[in-house]
């Protein structure tokens, strides 16, 4: 059934084919391609085992591209995982019938996978600003539904920019985000990073950086990571943005770009900035500037149905605030063993009920 393909790791394919079926699927997003897949490289503990399939019966062209990683967690005891940020996305050429082959060889493959690292879990996460699924009219299903035996789904904040005006825009935001930022646009600036600006500006972010989790108790990225954003992602896959007030720095804030869309990407502030509302004014003047250049849709990132967390629920209600409308995030896990899985997560209840 599967004599037709053959996988070729990431770290051996040609970056330039692997970009072109990228951005020629409706299935990808920014964080298929090289730049999105090198980047997790550089995060704790993570481990490359991204693939492409290779159609041999047809000029060896091809015809999925699977990003993925190994990653090795440490609870009570240590584990790993097996993650895809984006999920499978396959050729739109296919018949039915090859579809089909194809979504057999790789769910075999990732099994093949799970057992050769004495993992039981896959995680998929969709890219909701993908073609295939941003601006649909109709309710789809879960496209990661082939790969997974347990659905995860959530949902995330999505603007839509091209069917509102600037006003409409921000009439949308809630009554806080407007009064914040009003009188925040009376004593601070919105500017935009320029590229000779970048390498400089990579060190004022880190610093916020290493501020912003000390603050919130949580770990920090390595420079390496901000390094690959600042200096090796094209430029027209991302966009800086900074609010300073007396040419001291308050908040920083990253957006990526690909096809027409962005993603909030990544932020930091210090405590004087939060006390100005600069993280708002930041986002306001942000979507301001990506409406200009014909952005159609942002996403501001997961919300969240839990209460427990400070941070999260402050971040649910900072990206909720902003007018977006709750768009499906879709996830799932191929689970080798639900035993195995139940085991998992009661360490990890028993090692929450000790911190407590």
């Amino acid at each position: 059934m599967t004599e037709y393909f053959e996988i070729k790791k990431f770290t051996e394919s040609s970056v330039l084919e692997w970009d072109k079926f990228c951005f020629n699927s409706d299935d990808c997003w920014l964080w298929h391609t090289s730049h999105g897949i090198i980047i997790k490289t550089f995060w704790n503990k993570h481990y490359n085992l991204s693939f492409s399939v290779i159609d041999k019966s047809n000029k060896k062209s091809l015809v999925a591209i699977v990003p993925l990683f190994l990653i090795k967690r440490k609870k009570i005891i240590d584990y790993s995982i097996l993650d895809s940020l984006g999920g499978p996305a396959i050729s739109s050429s296919l018949n039915e019938k090859k579809r089909n082959k194809l979504i057999y060889f790789i769910n075999n493959y990732l099994l093949k996978l799970l057992n050769s690292y004495k993992t039981n879990k896959c995680e998929f996460t969709s890219s909701t600003l993908s073609n295939s699924i941003i601006g649909k009219n109709t309710i789809i299903p879960n496209p990661l539904g082939p790969f997974i035996n347990n659905e995860k789904s959530s949902f995330t904040w999505i603007k839509d920019l091209k069917q509102n005006t600037k006003k409409q825009i921000f009439d949308s935001f809630d009554k806080k985000a407007k009064n914040i930022i009003k009188k925040a646009e009376k004593h601070l600036l919105f500017k935009e990073v320029k590229e000779k600006e970048t390498n400089d500006f990579l060190s004022i972010y880190f610093n916020l950086h290493l501020q912003t989790t000390s603050r919130k108790g949580i770990n920090n990225q390595n420079l390496k990571y901000f390094e690959y954003i600042f200096l090796k992602v094209p430029k027209k896959y991302r966009k800086i943005f900074y609010v300073e007030e007396n040419n001291k720095i308050l908040t920083v804030s990253i957006f990526a770009i690909y096809k027409n869309n962005a993603a909030y990407w990544t932020n930091v502030s210090d405590l004087e900035g939060l006390k100005f509302g600069a993280n708002y004014f930041c986002m306001w003047k942000s979507v301001e500037y990506l409406k200009k250049i014909n952005i159609e849709f942002i996403d501001f990132g997961e919300g969240f149905f839990t209460h427990e967390n400070k941070d999260k629920l402050f971040l649910n209600h900072f990206k909720k605030s902003f007018g977006g409308i709750k768009y499906p995030l879709f996830r799932g896990d191929k689970v080798l063993s639900s035993k195995w899985d139940y085991f998992f997560q009661l360490l990890r209840e028993i090692k929450s009920l000790k911190i407590k």
